[in-house]
């Protein structure tokens, strides 16, 4: 078993070094600096609702909910995520195109093709994942400032889990990139694909809620519903049970399709290196 571990754990440190994780990061910061200091109060990003805490869904900067005010600060925390989803698309294509080099120099050390796809995925998750926490806890800061408001227990006790919950779905979004690109082996319509079908789904999923249409569900296999109630705090719509589930789900299913069709792509049986 260490055997198996060791080799990935090196691979991840070696995707990690040549793919310019640091510049992605600074990015990401710089943008959600921008946002958070030019954004006016009050603005709503596909945002579907009445205003009311706990119904709505989408993404909402300092909309200021009065028998709420804790959790309206903590959902301006998680309002650049419409904006922040072709970034990280583009962020994980961007590091997907420079898995070929990483596992030319995996595959020289003798590490399994199966085995180095791993790694490459899960480098990507731990990176995506890291930087739209830090993008958060930017906005939550900045938020907080421009509110006037004290961190207290109460605001952290509902930014944290939300903000784990809301990474991990954009951990999927980001391997469900990487999985079509894998398909597709076409950058543009990988990235088009996940970001229409971000907005398409999130949209419709605001139409669902006013009138359920059974010709609909479909769009619950797409992160944007999902990811619409999770920044806004809307767990009348869906628990965070639910949110955590699908984000856990769909992130295991695309490693295990990228994976495999990154074992047949080496055209080895076994799982051994070319």
């Amino acid at each position: 078993m260490k055997r198996a571990i060791h080799p990935i754990k090196a691979d991840m440190m070696r995707l990690h070094r040549i793919f310019p994780a640091k510049f992605g990061l600074a990015l990401m910061l710089a943008f959600g600096l921008l946002f958070g200091i030019f954004l006016k109060n009050g603005t709503t990003l596909l945002a579907f609702g009445n205003s009311v805490f706990g119904e709505d869904i989408g993404f909402c900067w300092n909309v200021i909910d009065p028998t709420a005010p804790d959790e309206s600060l903590v959902r301006s925390a998680f309002a650049g995520t419409s904006l922040f989803v072709p970034l990280i698309v583009c962020l994980a294509i961007l590091q997907e195109r420079g898995y070929e080099e990483g596992c030319r120099i995996s595959s020289a050390r003798g590490l399994a093709r199966f085995n180095g796809a791993l790694a490459h995925v899960l480098s990507s998750a731990l990176i995506i994942g890291a930087a739209y926490s830090a993008l958060c806890l930017l906005l939550f800061a900045i938020a907080i400032i421009r509110g006037g408001q004290s961190c207290a227990h109460d605001i952290l006790a509902a930014f944290l889990p939300a903000m784990i919950i809301n990474a991990v779905l954009v951990i999927s979004v980001a391997l469900e990139t990487v999985t079509i690109y894998r398909i597709t082996s076409s950058a543009v319509l990988s990235g088009a694909v996940v970001i229409i079908g971000f907005v398409m789904s999130l949209t419709l999923y605001g139409t669902y809620l006013q009138t359920p249409i059974p010709s609909l569900r479909w769009i619950f296999f797409l992160p944007g519903p999902y990811l619409g109630v999770g920044c806004a705090l809307g767990y009348s719509d869906m628990g965070q049970l639910t949110l955590l589930g699908y984000g856990v789900a769909a992130s295991c299913l695309s490693v295990l399709i990228y994976a495999l069709l990154s074992f047949r792509a080496g055209g080895v049986l076994n799982g051994s290196s070319d």
